[in-house]
């Protein structure tokens, strides 16, 4: 166990089904009186790469106002077991519900928030039936609207390698689409997706999920413009104390360039917006 300043850190594996779990722990340095616990949905791929210093950051900040914190890769991401093509949406959601029943019975916690990042936000809008009643809270940082389409987006790191390679577009993004869904593996930024993968992306969106949710949902964009890059409209209507917060943009999860593992404004939103539970 590493120890940084007031908070304890636990990395492990958590054992699941006979597949193993990275995952990263923080604890309270007290933890007589605060038991809410919150779970990290991280992005995957180069995002979580690119974002994972961000987090670990928020996660010792919240971790010092009182809370336990957890996060993972999930399976077939990162340093859980697995390889990347076996990586599916609904595994994902999967990680999720065994970091909260992970918690809940360790550490005796009975309330918990969730805070996903891209497609980690999905996963968390997802999973959060399964940490009913349980659940109070949800920050959702840039969900992705369409799924499919930010797996498109994706392929653009195959084209760009092939036009290193082969100084021209050997396969275009129709043609590479209808290799992953022959399930043929294809590259992205050093990562394969294959039919599966493609399949459970395909048959998910923050629209589609059923629910009554009436706790707190933070949902956050990013903007140099304080304008929201996506419409979350009908996503902030879907909860009944939904709302919505552009902040400034401080961190780019797609270019290390612009890399800022501590972006100031970001950090104290999030912790100010659990000081109230904090101090409950």
């Amino acid at each position: 166990m590493n120890t940084r300043g007031t908070e304890k850190e636990r990395h492990f594996f958590l054992k699941k089904n006979k597949k193993s779990i990275y995952c990263v722990e923080y604890l309270p340095q007290s933890t007589q009186d605060k038991k809410h616990g919150i779970v990290l949905c991280r992005p995957i791929w180069g995002e979580r790469i690119r974002t994972s210093g961000v987090f670990a950051n928020l996660a010792r900040l919240l971790a010092k106002q009182g809370f336990f914190v957890i996060t993972c890769d999930y399976f077939g991401d990162g340093n859980s077991e697995g390889d990347t093509l076996d990586l599916c949406f609904q595994e994902m959601v999967g990680n999720v519900h065994e970091l909260y029943t992970y918690v809940s019975k360790k550490h005796k916690v009975e309330t918990f928030s969730l805070i996903g990042f891209g497609v980690g936000a999905n996963c968390a809008v997802t999973a959060e039936k399964f940490l009913r009643p349980n659940l109070e809270k949800m920050v959702l940082i840039e969900p992705i609207m369409d799924l499919t389409e930010y797996l498109k987006t994706k392929l653009r790191s195959n084209l760009s390698s092939q036009m290193v390679i082969y100084k021209k577009i050997v396969k275009n993004r129709e043609a590479l689409i209808n290799e992953i869904k022959s399930d043929i593996p294809i590259n992205i930024d050093g990562f394969l997706i294959n039919k599966r993968l493609w399949e459970s992306f395909e048959s998910v969106s923050p629209l589609s999920v059923d629910s009554d949710f009436d706790g707190a949902v933070l949902i956050i964009s990013f903007s140099p413009k304080q304008r929201a890059k996506e419409n979350y409209d009908e996503l902030v209507d879907r909860y009944k104390n939904g709302r919505l917060e552009v902040l400034k943009q401080e961190f780019f999860w797609d270019n290390w360039k612009k890399n800022v593992p501590k972006p100031s404004i970001f950090l104290k939103r999030l912790t100010d917006e659990f000081k109230t539970a904090a101090n409950t």
